[in-house]
């Protein structure tokens, strides 16, 4: 099935999906994201609440990737700067 992202990042569940996730209005969903794949998973209205907190030990910290391409061009400055040393 396919969904559009609005402007804002945000898509609707199709119906037939929440229905087999067995999710209503008051449901929710658990994104679990592995190498470069989502995968959801459904939380019956009621029980999202339970969750809260619980999840923290498994979520990584958030790096924007324009900081992780300033290391990494940090890191290939450095070893060119070392190569230009040893010559």
């Amino acid at each position: 099935m396919y969904a559009k992202i609005s402007k804002k990042g945000q898509i609707t569940v199709p119906k037939a999906i929440r229905e087999k996730l067995k999710i209503g209005n008051e449901g929710a969903v658990l994104f679990l994201v592995e190498d470069d794949e989502v995968k959801l998973k459904g939380i019956p209205g009621g029980h999202a609440d339970q969750l809260a907190g619980r999840l923290k030990k498994y979520a990584k910290e958030y790096v924007p990737l324009h900081k992780i391409r300033k290391k990494i061009k940090g890191k290939i400055a450095d070893e060119i700067a070392r190569e230009g040393l040893s010559d």
